[in-house]
């Protein structure tokens, strides 16, 4: 998670599966992943990566 990171260029890159889809996949694919880890890959390696980390809510 510390070099990993979810994104998606939604809706530019709509290919057949909706938003809820795309969103839900993500979900399953960190069902077994700590808090922490879910927080790095869902907005905090973006975060650190992009210099935005006091930005984050």
């Amino acid at each position: 998670p510390e070099r990993a990171m979810f994104e998606s260029n939604y809706p530019v890159d709509y290919w057949g599966a909706d938003y809820a889809v795309l969103w839900n996949a993500f979900k399953r694919l960190t069902r077994s992943a700590s808090a922490e880890e879910k927080a790095a890959l869902y907005a905090g390696t973006a975060a650190r990566f992009y210099g935005l980390e006091g930005l984050a809510a």
